[in-house]
């Protein structure tokens, strides 16, 4: 299935709400938005999976390479909205430890501006 990225940028916080499966073929289409996107707008970062079904290893891999840029660029990422397959993977492969994640979306947006004082 393909891949939809979209950014809405709001309040000095980016949403991108992703749709579709996140995998060996999408990550790096996604990457390549993220990577263009990073240099020109806020650096907060707020990645909406709720209407994603699937992450490969290679989907995870994107996401973490996201949140190694915002972070070189003084800026945070975290997840939002995950259901299903994508959040028992996300439990089950520990990545809990490297990726931040809400299932609020007001909790989300007050931990990155909370990162901002």
């Amino acid at each position: 299935m393909p891949l939809s990225v979209d950014f809405n940028a709001d309040n000095n916080i980016t949403i991108i709400k992703l749709a579709g499966d996140l995998d060996t073929y999408t990550a790096p289409e996604f990457l390549e938005k993220f990577n263009n996107y990073i240099l020109t707008g806020p650096k907060l970062f707020i990645v909406d999976l709720s209407d994603v079904n699937f992450i490969s290893s290679a989907g995870w891999g994107a996401l973490s390479s996201a949140l190694k840029k915002s972070r070189e660029n003084f800026g945070e990422l975290v997840l939002y909205g995950m259901k299903g397959q994508v959040k028992r993977v996300y439990k089950i492969m520990g990545f809990r430890a490297v990726l931040k994640a809400f299932d609020d979306l007001d909790e989300a947006v007050k931990y990155l501006l909370g990162k901002r004082k």
